[in-house]
C-alpha cells in the first residue's frame, strides 16, 4: 500500500511540473495567409496577437476575423500538442 501512495505521490509531482512547463511555454498559431500571429502559453491562455500591417490597406474586415479566428485555431492545437508531450493524452472537452 506504501508503494502505491509513493508512485501516487510520485504521478502528481510529475503532473504538477508538467503543468509548471506548460504555463511558461509559449506556442504560436498562424494564419493561413501568414497575417495574423497568436501567441499563447502550453496551458492556452492568450498572450497576444500580431496583425500584418498590410491588412489594414486591404480594410477587408471579413478577411481579418477569418485570418484570426485560423490563428487561434492553430495556436489551441499547438498547445493541445504541447500538452499531450508533456503529459499524456488529453482530453478537452468544451462546454
Amino acid at each position: 500500500m506504501e508503494e502505491f501512495f509513493e508512485r501516487a505521490q510520485a504521478l502528481e509531482k510529475q503532473m504538477r511540473d508538467a503543468q509548471g512547463d506548460l504555463e511558461r511555454s509559449l506556442v504560436t498559431g498562424r494564419s493561413a495567409d501568414g497575417t495574423v500571429t497568436v501567441l499563447a502559453t502550453g496551458m492556452g491562455k492568450l498572450h497576444g496577437v500580431r496583425v500584418d500591417p498590410s491588412v489594414f490597406d486591404q480594410r477587408d474586415a471579413e478577411a481579418l476575423q477569418q485570418a484570426i479566428a485560423e490563428a487561434v485555431r492553430a495556436a489551441a492545437a499547438n498547445a493541445g500538442r504541447l500538452a499531450e508531450q508533456k503529459m499524456g493524452p488529453v482530453e478537452i472537452t468544451l462546454h
